[in-house]
């Protein structure tokens, strides 16, 4: 039923249509009543209104104002207007306006309620429009999630847009990211599933995991997210600050930024160090709400949007070797980078081209079988694929036999185990009426082959990673061997890093390092010419005064009372 408004300082005119209407079954009107334009206001603000049928001249509020205001309450309601003046300039004021229609009060009731009728069967046209649009816009609504994360899911397999094109997409798929900003990237992984949980529980988990992680980096981060082999969470973010800075595009935004004296790098700086801060109590929020251990990889700086793939592709290598294979860590892609970098001569352009067969032997080393399985039958599609040119099908096998030759030429235990159960002659030479398939299953068998012998070995990441911040510390006495440089160098978030090495070796990284400056000290003293200035500076002392007040702190003496007391004693044995 629509709501019919009558207004009209006369009252006879008011009460007159009134009465018609209520004699036009027809119609089902709900018809309410003013007698000025002042009375019909106040009808309005308690009332949706669907038509209205105005005298256009009236004392007080006139028909034209009543109009502006009715559009402004209920911009869909129709107004008729009713006058006693045949004038062009009334008619087209009214049309200009938004009016619906004018009618002279002399012309007949028919004219009258024919208007109406029309009136009404806009009103359902346009709804049955805006149920549409609704319709259209509720779906859109459910399905944008999707839409989202198959759009990003294209970004990070390799997608490449310009950046008006990026933009575009960001904007209509909702994402709250920024296309002239670059992005920090993030990954996120539930370490394992109890057996009692089914995928509604995981997919529950997941969220949960999402979800936490977002409350927390919300106040000093935009992102987006998704969640991708079930059990791993990829996020896109940016600083807050520029982000937002970006969004308004106004001159004010940027100076509003420099007068508080933000630089980006500054923003990048304080997000990535708040981020890094935050994953711990991460970790211990989900531990304690939802009784899974979570891992993180974070990206060591940002990334621009058309390497945003490799730098993903990068992070997902941090699960997959190293301390990636254990429980509750917090990784950095730095120590990859610099492997990187090393290899390709500073470019990381051919990443994908070197990086993959690299990962399938990162794989093996670390006896992550079911990694290497996911990424094993991914390479070897081409075999199988016949578009592919026999020269790259040839460049794969290769590949794939120089690696297991060089486990074979490491592990004499691995050759003898092979041996018994596979013939060698396909990694020296593929023959070829040897079939594709038949290649595959065997390089298969001898990962199984490989991967059966490690499992007997027992796990040693924890005594490598040792042994390498020892060594790093032996040669970086002199410079830097700060927490962070440590961290960075083995790819840990500090925080992390400096937790974990307690837990491995039952002290403090400060600690250790004491004790190694000390007995590098007592040998240096008691063992070479060397002065007390020229040991602190080749300890990492900023000057001799800290360096004895160090010394003296450890052995209760100076490093020059020490020299003399041991040459004191050496001689006095020697008598």
């Amino acid at each position: 039923m629509y709501r019919l408004l009558i207004v009209d300082d006369l009252p006879i005119i008011v009460d007159g249509l009134l009465e018609l209407f209520e004699q036009t079954e027809r119609l089902e009107l709900d018809i309410m009543k003013a007698y000025s334009g002042e009375e019909a206001l106040d009808v309005l603000q308690n009332y949706r209104v669907d038509i209205v049928i105005s005298d256009i001249k009236m004392p007080g509020l006139e028909g034209i104002e009543l109009l502006q205001e009715i559009k402004s309450q209920w911009p869909a309601c129709k107004v008729i207007f009713l006058t006693g003046y045949n004038d062009f300039h009334y008619i087209q004021s009214a049309i200009t306006c938004g009016g619906f229609d004018y009618i002279l009060k002399v012309e007949s009731d028919d004219k009258i309620i024919r208007s109406v009728e029309r009136a009404i069967a806009l009103l359902e046209e346009e709804g049955d429009q805006r149920q549409m649009v609704e319709r259209a816009n509720n779906r859109m609504r459910q399905a944008l999630p999707l839409l989202q994360k198959e759009y990003a899911w294209e970004l990070l397999q390799g997608k490449q847009e310009t950046a008006s094109e990026l933009a575009r997409h960001l904007r209509e798929f909702d994402i709250p990211l920024q296309a002239d900003l670059p992005v920090l990237l993030l990954l996120g992984r539930v370490d394992a599933w109890k057996d009692t949980f089914t995928t509604p529980d995981k997919a529950l988990l997941i969220y949960g995991v999402q979800n936490i992680t977002e409350e927390y980096v919300a106040p000093y981060v935009r992102c987006y997210s998704c969640v991708y082999d079930t059990s791993k969470i990829v996020w896109l973010i940016q600083p807050r600050e520029l982000a937002l800075a970006s969004l308004a595009s106004e001159p004010s935004a940027s100076c509003e930024m420099q007068a508080s004296g933000v630089s980006d790098s500054a923003a990048w700086r304080n997000m990535y160090s708040c981020l890094s801060d935050t994953l711990e109590t991460v970790q211990r929020t989900c531990k304690q709400l939802l009784q899974v251990s979570v891992s993180f990889a974070m990206s060591s700086g940002p990334t621009e949007w058309h390497t945003v793939s490799d730098r993903f592709h990068m992070l997902k290598y941090c699960f997959v070797y190293g301390l990636g294979l254990s429980s509750e860590v917090i990784l950095t892609d730095s120590d990859i980078l610099k492997q990187q970098e090393s290899e390709t001569g500073g470019t990381t352009n051919d990443f994908f081209r070197h990086t993959r067969i690299q990962l399938l032997v990162k794989c093996l080393e670390n006896n992550h079988r079911e990694e290497y399985y996911k990424l094993y039958l991914h390479l070897t599609k081409i075999w199988s694929d016949d578009t592919y040119a026999y020269e790259r099908k040839m460049e794969l096998y290769h590949s794939m036999a120089a690696t297991f030759l060089s486990f074979l030429s490491q592990n004499e235990a691995f050759k003898q185990k092979v041996i018994t159960v596979l013939d060698l002659a396909p990694l020296y030479q593929r023959d070829d009426s040897v079939s594709w398939l038949n290649l595959k299953q065997y390089f298969l068998k001898m990962a199984d082959c490989l991967f059966e012998r490690q499992a007997a070995q027992g796990e040693q990441i924890p005594v490598e990673l040792v042994k390498k911040v020892h060594r790093y510390i032996e040669d970086n006495v002199a410079t830097d061997i700060s927490l962070c440089a440590i961290a960075d160098y083995v790819g840990l978030n500090p925080s992390y890093f400096s937790r974990l090495y307690k837990q491995m070796t039952g002290i403090g990284l400060s600690d250790y390092i004491n004790d190694y400056r000390n007995l590098q000290a007592k040998k240096w003293l008691l063992n070479s010419s060397m002065k007390v200035n020229e040991i602190a500076v080749a300890l990492g002392y900023n000057s001799a005064l800290a360096f004895i007040r160090f010394f003296k702190k450890q052995n209760q003496s100076t490093p020059q009372e020490y020299r003399m007391q041991r040459q004191y004693k050496e001689v006095n044995n020697g008598i």
